[in-house]
């Protein structure tokens, strides 16, 4: 057999390939909700937000079961801080469900968008008042310019953004407070699911003696809510298995897939008006998330040559 006749031996992954491949995953799930959200437009936000939380349980704990992580669960929940928290958490990704899919049915994508964009500086703002970090010019220059488009939005809108920077803040909460503990990622999510998940199905049975629930009612809006706890259990699956493979700036660049599918979803095919204004509102913030990403990967860099 000549050279030209031999084939190239393929090449296995490397580690943080798959988790790039698997990062990705997770953010075009978040991404792609928007859109699997607008196809149940006709269902109320809290029957969705109650559907991702009751049936991601299920799967959150086949998950918890198949690594062996039950003793991590027990010693969450055994912990009393552990499980305030915990309790605490829980009910903001609720409200920040809610509120998410609320954004979508009342044509206010564009809004809470804006606001997962801003998600990462307003991380860097939670650090400098409660962390005692400080921040670098690169920072501040990025957090003035995500102000200025604010204000954009402000004057666009003809009132504060108040949708997005809510989804934005509390989401940014969210993930301080879970990172106040040493809970996993699916053994946090799995308590988290296990405590809303009887005041879930208690709105459930409220919306059902009240005749406006959909649950039940036909094939269709039955499995687009089973389907919701299962796209919102696998997007933390993958996320999840990502995280240990990838460099923090490597992660820090991916983070922007899934707002920017929410983005292109508001404006292509949920048509939301996009003026000039607020396309100019949203171009500063994209430079802004420029110059934090690159401040990001530098410092990175840095750190990586230091060790």
């Amino acid at each position: 057999m000549t050279a030209i006749d031999q084939k190239p031996a393929s090449r296995a992954l490397s580690n943080a390939e798959i988790g790039v491949m698997l990062a990705i995953g997770a953010h075009l799930v978040w991404g792609g909700m928007a859109v699997y959200f607008g196809q149940i437009r006709y269902i109320s936000p809290v029957e969705i937000a109650v559907n991702r939380g009751v049936w991601a349980l299920p799967i959150a704990a086949a998950v918890v079961w198949y690594m062996g992580q039950w003793g991590d669960v027990w010693r969450a929940v055994k912990n009393p801080r552990h499980l305030a928290i915990l309790t605490l958490t829980a009910g903001l990704i609720v409200f920040n469900w809610g509120f998410y899919v609320w954004s979508i049915q009342v044509g206010r994508t564009l809004e809470s968008s804006l606001g997962y964009f801003i998600n990462p500086l307003l991380n860097v703002v939670m650090g400098y008042l409660f962390l005692g970090e400080r921040f670098t010019l690169p920072q501040k220059v990025a957090l003035a310019l995500a102000t200025v488009a604010v204000l954009i939005q402000t004057w666009a809108l003809g009132h504060v953004p108040w949708l997005g920077l809510m989804l934005a803040s509390t989401f940014c909460l969210y993930g301080f407070l879970r990172k106040t503990i040493p809970v996993g990622p699916t053994q946090g999510f799995l308590v988290e699911t296990a405590i809303v998940t009887p005041p879930l199905l208690l709105a459930e049975w409220y919306l059902v003696s009240k005749g406006q629930a959909y649950f039940g009612t036909d094939a269709y809006s039955t499995l687009m809510l089973m389907g919701c706890g299962a796209m919102t259990a696998a997007a933390l699956i993958l996320f999840t298995a990502s995280i240990r493979r990838i460099r923090y700036s490597t992660a820090g660049l991916l983070q922007y897939i899934s707002p920017s599918l929410v983005f292109l979803t508001a404006v292509f095919i949920f048509h939301e008006p996009m003026s000039p204004v607020k396309l100019a509102s949203f171009i500063i913030i994209w430079v802004a998330l420029a110059i934090f990403s690159a401040s990001a990967i530098r410092d990175d860099l840095a750190r990586r040559r230091a060790a």
